[in-house]
């Protein structure tokens, strides 16, 4: 039975001040393999990070690589090594692994994790959405709008009952509706491949899409809301370019992230609260693509950043498309 709550979900089992361990095996999500969702990965690496530095250290910064999938059949282990810390910052170097049946430890995430005392602020700014999007309050929930596309014959009842079943993690702990202005809406993330959008006049560099999200359940600490948000940030960038292109993860050999880099430009996330997140690609060659997803509060405040590079393979026989 999977975890109740997103905190529970992601309860360690502490081997030493700098090592931990998963209580609970991470879950598949978008992948027809036995794979887990690469968030699972980021977040127990960014809370190991958080229990290794002083109260009162936020962080700002995840850089880091993945080096290979991890596996839905046995725990994550967490290893943190301080690489600095002064008065100002901390810097942590975490490694993220899981132990093979023959007793081989096999690294699937490795991050460099920044963090800042609170300090004053000279300029403050941030750079508004791509396009105005509908706000949360006139939007229905997931469930909803899935069922009214089951009536109306937009998708069939097999293909809800699928999609509901491979991203049941994120139905499980947020709250996410779809702006009906960006494409991830109007072709079921990409998954109604031949549906046309309001998009398709753009090159593909100007598209867009969004959706507002929330936490279903209490996040007390600091922690547990960055946490959540690394683990949502990581949703479908590596295949947003797909479903910008009217394509998806079957028309491809390989889609997934290689390198990240998270920013968190607040030291006070909430992600009880609605957040607005929007997805933009910005190149692609040499087999990888470069895309972005951005989150702003309700305020319009600009709260994290999220850039990946992604293997982008195609099959065989088939070259690049512009």
């Amino acid at each position: 039975m999977p975890p109740l709550t997103f905190t529970e979900a992601f309860t360690f089992k502490p081997l030493s001040n700098h090592e931990f361990e998963t209580i609970h095996f991470p879950e598949r999500m978008g992948n027809a393999l036995n794979i887990a969702y690469g968030g699972y990965a980021l977040a127990v690496a960014c809370k190991g990070a958080y229990l290794t530095v002083p109260a009162g250290y936020h962080l700002y910064s995840m850089l880091g690589n993945f080096l290979g999938p991890a596996f839905t059949d046995r725990i994550l282990s967490i290893s943190v090594r301080q690489v600095r810390q002064t008065r100002t910052f901390a810097t942590r170097f975490v490694e993220v692994s899981q132990t093979m049946d023959s007793g081989e430890r096999r690294l699937c995430l490795v991050a460099l994790c920044d963090f800042q005392i609170q300090e004053s602020s000279l300029l403050a700014y941030s750079a508004p959405p791509r396009m105005t999007y509908t706000p949360h309050s006139c939007l229905p929930t997931a469930d909803i709008a899935k069922a009214a596309q089951v009536q109306s014959g937009t998708i069939t009842q097999q293909l809800s009952d699928a999609h509901s079943k491979n991203f049941a993690p994120s139905f499980r702990y947020f709250d996410t509706r779809h702006c009906p202005e960006g494409i991830f809406a109007q072709n079921f993330s990409g998954m109604l491949k031949h549906v046309p959008t309001t998009q398709d006049h753009l090159k593909i560099t100007e598209k867009a899409t969004a959706e507002w999200v929330r936490a279903r359940h209490t996040l007390e600490r600091e922690v547990d809301n960055v946490v959540a948000l690394v683990f949502n940030m990581d949703a479908a960038i590596a295949f947003a370019p797909l479903s910008f292109s009217h394509m998806f993860v079957d028309d491809v050999a390989a889609c997934s992230t290689l390198e990240f880099a998270l920013r968190l430009f607040s030291n006070d996330i909430k992600m009880e609260e609605w957040h607005l997140r929007e997805m933009t690609t910005a190149n692609a060659a040499e087999g990888r693509t470069f895309s972005e997803a951005r989150l702003w509060d309700e305020g319009g405040r600009m709260c994290a950043s999220m850039s990946q590079q992604g293997i982008m393979r195609p099959k065989k026989g088939e070259g690049a498309k512009l």
